[in-house]
């Protein structure tokens, strides 16, 4: 639909003659009477008048820009039009009583007062046949998964009010023990490390980041599952309770001392990264957690941490011991603590990994090779895992609400940095956790780079068929960001889908359109749907309204009959070579560009053409400018609305439509006397009506 809003500030008369209104243009026509030569009749000057106040009408509001042809070419004509003119005589001027005839018939069509066409209805324009993409994929009916099926919620038992607490997680197929090669070692006592007990007031870490990171350890040795790792907490007679954790995976002594010396660093699956955690853990616990050693232990070698007095800072630091042992099966870590809160938060971390009885991971909606979805009830607290390890969501372990999404391996550090893998995640990291999952490589095709994503078509479609809740445009929350940011790969239209005819993509539309179609059973997705081949609002619906439509009074009725007659008149001109049959039997609307609706972007407008692919299919006009209006210039804001259909107001296109459109009328009323005499009788009309 073309845009042609236009800011008339009429001044001027209209074919000739005035209303009471046009008297103060008095002094424009008596300009171009001066002009005049005194040879011509009365009836020439009349014509005269006539001829220029239009032309210079159309050269103002239409805009034409050249100068050459507006002194040149324009005058010609003029000079052409008073040659015509010449051949009238005064006698020849319509008798009364067929003016009155004219008069009494034009009243009567007016009081009738049928315009032919539905007022409160503008007409559809824009709309366009959906496009058919013989690789469409057909949308799947269902992609929900049964992986995983086998998975039972996992019964853990409540804490002792004395501490007590003794759970082993089930012994399952799914458990890959990790055993390193022994190493011979050296032991040491009281080895200090350049760790103070005050760096720990640095750390700033929570019992959750404590049971999580200790946690971590056992879920990697068991090949990142937490089945098969038992938890015993046995009271003790001074007030505290023994915590014993222990799994079947082994491990060397110098990943439990040394920073950076983890082996997962490297290892996308496991949960990891540097073994900052472990010795980070033992710190908290010493300083926090009431406990005077933190033991580890693994296969022939046995550690333990503690405070010791340093003499160069007087402080105290972190030291070890560290011993060899008869070899054991597996690995443990032991402390006592007096922080029963510590107690609950290691029972609560058991369903922050997967194990076989951690229902997040249950039938997922979606799954691939790199990550899982999971939907849930609104309002259920979900998760976000990854290498199967649950992160904080806005600083809480269940913040992530409605959905389970679970990354199989760590992403490239370019899209989540987990070098220090305690981050809470936020909108921020959803969106670039969906570039990850979407990424793109460049292939060399012909010497030239072609964009390729590495999520398969037939992947992507099951990933939108599964997301299915989030397609609605309402749609909120941080699941619906991470959705949209997955949409939004397909901006190049490499995939293309089926969808139900009810299904339209959102364009710009106003509220009351939406509304309106989704209580006809259309529903309303997100706009990069239309990427996809799924149709907009624009091209469903069309532009069937840019304004609000105005009912009009029955005064306003008359006037719109009253331009609509005038119309009529011109086809004797205007029909075929400017504007077909239809185009001349225009349907007019009227607006408020006071409204609150149109307040800012309409404002100024006072009429706007309804353009469709060059057809003009009738205008807007403000009510109350049809209200105080002269019959000339609503007149001549018809025909320029009309003539819009060759291009807007600053086109070249439509100032020569204009520019022909009048003077076809020009020519028409000079050589036709009932044609003249039919539009001062609808004038007359129109200044009886009144504003």
């Amino acid at each position: 639909m073309k845009i042609s809003p236009i800011r008339y500030n009429y001044n001027q008369s209209f074919l000739g003659f005035r209303s009471e209104k046009d008297n103060e243009n008095k002094g424009f026509v008596d300009t171009i009477n001066s002009k005049i030569p005194t040879s011509f009749t009365r009836t020439q000057v009349a014509g005269s008048v006539l001829f220029a106040v239009f032309v210079g009408m159309g050269l103002r509001h239409g805009k034409i820009k050249s100068e050459k042809y507006k002194n040149l070419k324009l005058s010609e004509e003029l000079e052409h039009a008073k040659n015509k003119f010449s051949n009238f005589i005064e006698n020849s001027l319509t008798p009364k009583d067929l003016r009155e005839k004219i008069y009494e018939k034009f009243s009567q069509k007016i009081a009738e007062g049928n315009l032919g066409y539905d007022v409160s209805s503008p007409p559809v324009t824009g709309l366009e046949k959906p496009k058919v993409y013989p690789d469409a994929f057909d949308l799947p009916k269902d992609v929900k998964t049964n992986n995983r099926s086998f998975i039972k919620e996992l019964s853990i038992p409540e804490i002792g009010r004395d501490g007590s607490f003794d759970f082993n997680l089930p012994w399952t197929s799914q458990i890959k023990v990790v055993q390193a090669e022994r190493k011979s070692f050296t032991p040491v006592h009281n080895c200090k490390t350049s760790i103070t007990e005050s760096y720990s007031e640095s750390v700033k870490w929570t019992n959750d980041k404590i049971a999580r990171d200790i946690l971590q350890n056992f879920y990697d040795g068991h090949g990142q599952t937490l089945d098969g790792v038992k938890f015993k907490f046995e009271p003790l007679q001074n007030g505290k309770v023994r915590v014993k954790i222990s799994g079947d995976g082994t491990y060397t002594p110098d990943k439990a001392i040394y920073l950076g010396e983890s082996t997962k660093r490297d290892d996308a699956s496991a949960a990891g990264n540097y073994g900052e955690g472990l010795k980070m853990s033992a710190l908290k616990l010493l300083k926090d957690s009431g406990t005077d050693n933190v033991k580890f232990a693994s296969d022939n070698w046995q550690l333990n941490y503690k405070f010791q007095e340093d003499s160069l800072l007087g402080k105290r630091v972190l030291a070890y011991d560290l011993d060899e042992i008869t070899p054991i099966h597996g690995n443990y870590l032991e402390f006592e603590t007096s922080d029963k809160s510590l107690l609950e938060t290691f029972r609560k971390s058991i369903n922050r990994f997967y194990h076989s009885g951690n229902e997040h991971f249950k039938s997922p909606d979606f799954e691939n090779d790199l990550l899982g979805i999971k939907l849930l009830p609104e309002g259920e607290k979900g998760a976000i895992y990854i290498a199967g390890q649950r992160f904080e969501y806005n600083d809480d372990y269940d913040g992530f609400p409605s959905a389970v999404i679970f990354l199989k391996e760590k992403p490239e550090a370019r899209y989540l940095n987990l070098s220090r893998d305690r981050i809470s995640l936020s909108e921020n990291n959803l969106e670039n956790i969906a570039r990850w999952f979407t990424r793109t490589s460049y292939d060399n095709q012909n010497g030239k780079m072609v964009r390729k994503c590495m999520l398969p078509k037939s992947e992507a479609v099951k990933f939108l068929r599964a997301m299915d809740k989030y397609w609605d445009l309402t749609k909120q929350g941080p699941m619906n960001t991470f959705f949209n940011a997955v949409l939004a790969m397909n901006y190049d239209s490499a995939i293309h889908i089926k969808f139900p005819k009810n299904y339209v993509a959102y364009s710009p539309a106003s509220q009351e359109v939406v509304t309106d179609l989704i209580s006809k059973g259309i529903r309303v997705c997100k706009a990069d749907f239309s990427y996809y081949g799924m149709p907009t609002i624009r091209q469903f619906v069309g532009n069937a309204r840019s304004h609000a439509v105005v009912s009009p009074s029955e005064n306003q009725k008359k006037k719109i009959l009253i331009l609509k007659e005038a119309i009529n008149v011109f086809k004797k001109s205007l029909k075929d070579k400017h504007f077909t049959e239809s185009e001349l039997n225009t349907k007019i609307f009227l607006f408020d560009n006071k409204s609150e609706k149109e307040k800012g972007l309409y404002n100024n407008v006072l009429a706007e053409a309804i353009i469709d692919n060059e057809v003009s299919k009738g205008f807007w006009i403000d009510s109350d400018y049809l209200d105080k209006a002269s019959f000339s210039e609503a007149l001549e804001t018809a025909l320029h609305e009309l003539s819009h259909k060759a291009g807007g107001d600053e086109s070249e296109e439509f100032s020569y439509k204009l520019t022909n459109v009048n003077k076809a009328v020009i020519g028409q009323i000079v050589e036709d006397v009932q044609s003249r005499t039919e539009i001062q009788s609808l004038n007359k009309l129109w200044d009886e009506i009144g504003s």
